[in-house]
């Protein structure tokens, strides 16, 4: 079972999850899923889990940062998010127009 993440790294990591979502939106690229994101967290050096990424996007959705769809499947119980959408507030938190304390953009 994976450890425990501390309130700081949280923080960080949906900072992180933030920025990912602003840069694709620029681009004009689709949009992440939950395991597209895993992976681009992966590969800067952070190593979390798909049940915390899942979380956090809930936190920033919960914020009304960002929005997504979900499917829950019925026999596994396994959540599935795809179309994550950054919400003006959202970007105007990436471009530090807004502060929000569960956020660390950098």
């Amino acid at each position: 079972m994976p450890g425990q993440i501390d309130f700081a790294t949280k923080r960080v990591i949906r900072g992180v999850i933030l920025k990912l979502i602003y840069q694709k939106h620029e681009r004009q690229e689709t949009r992440f899923r939950d395991l597209t994101l895993l992976a681009a967290l992966d590969q800067l050096s952070f190593h979390v889990y798909l049940n915390l990424v899942c979380e956090l996007l809930q936190d920033l959705s919960d914020r009304g940062l960002l929005k997504f769809e979900s499917d829950r499947n019925r026999r596994t119980g396994v959540v599935t998010m795809w179309g994550i959408q950054l919400l003006p507030p959202g970007r105007d938190v990436v471009e530090r127009y807004r502060f929000d304390p569960a956020v660390d953009v950098g």
